[in-house]
């Protein structure tokens, strides 16, 4: 069987009908289970769901790929649909953070996950078959992160964000990896290479957010070139990897580049 992988929630959308939002909702469904990574920052996600046939409340399971507004920004409307899913997240996902000193960017604060539902995630869990949470993002190359002027409270203190709350999915089919990223914060180079280390397999695809947004072309050149030496697949950026940064990663890598939009199927075989 395909896993079918489906866009709820992406910054573009082309389809009439659907909406879009910054932010980002993947809907994975495998053989045995039916899986949402991030929310998005409001219910738009499930007003998508619903045109595109998914019940949301006979989703299996929630993963949060980190505590920022744009893919936790959803939680209250999932809740009210799913009286079922356990999710999953890192310890300090729902800490209050903030872009600067004074904008927050965190967590619904009205919204409580009850601990019978909410699972903290601290070594790599199977979630379904082939299908593993990936809590530890290493830090190769430090000029691949993405923490400027991002900030959570530790304490009474506002501190640097380096997203310790960030986690991304490995899905393994057929001998070959693929890599789902929410915004890769810590440096889509370092998901890769953590994955890698976990799965030493070809990956067939990347798909997500990058946060390469603000960076330089020279930068993403130097990601391309990474990307070309690991010999991806396929690779679908969105969200936060930004148009003119996506366009050079496609001018740039030698495997197909997609970018990601809303009611965007892709498939592993």
């Amino acid at each position: 069987m395909k896993t079918k992988l489906k866009i709820l929630i992406e910054n573009t959308v082309f389809q009439p009908e659907a909406k879009a939002e910054l932010g980002f909702s993947l809907y994975i469904e495998a053989e045995d289970k039916k899986i949402l990574f991030d929310t998005g920052q409001s219910g738009l996600f499930a007003d998508n769901a619903q045109l595109f046939d998914i019940d949301v409340a006979s989703l299996d399971i929630l993963v949060l790929s980190h505590g920022h507004y744009d893919h936790t920004g959803g939680l209250e409307r999932f809740l009210s649909l799913n009286k079922k899913a356990k999710i999953y997240a890192k310890k300090g996902y729902d800490q209050a953070k903030y872009s600067g000193t004074e904008r927050y960017i965190g967590k619904p604060l009205q919204v409580e996950i009850t601990k019978e539902r909410l699972v903290y995630v601290e070594e790599p869990t199977e979630i379904a078959e082939g299908i593993t949470i990936m809590p530890e993002i290493k830090i190769f190359d430090q000029d691949d992160t993405h923490f400027t002027r991002l900030n959570k409270m530790e304490g009474d203190q506002l501190v640097t964000d380096q997203f310790d709350d960030e986690l991304y999915i490995a899905l393994v089919k057929n001998g070959k990896l693929t890599i789902v990223s929410g915004c890769a914060h810590r440096g889509i180079s370092n998901v890769v290479r953590s994955a890698q280390e976990h799965f030493p397999l070809p990956i067939d695809l990347i798909i997500g957010g990058m946060h390469t947004l603000h960076e330089e072309p020279a930068k993403l050149e130097r990601l391309a070139d990474q990307f070309n030496r690991l010999k991806i697949g396929r690779m679908v950026p969105c969200h936060c990897t930004g148009i003119n940064q996506y366009a050079i990663l496609k001018s740039r890598c030698s495997c197909p580049v997609e970018y990601g939009h809303v009611g965007m199927n892709v498939f592993l075989e």
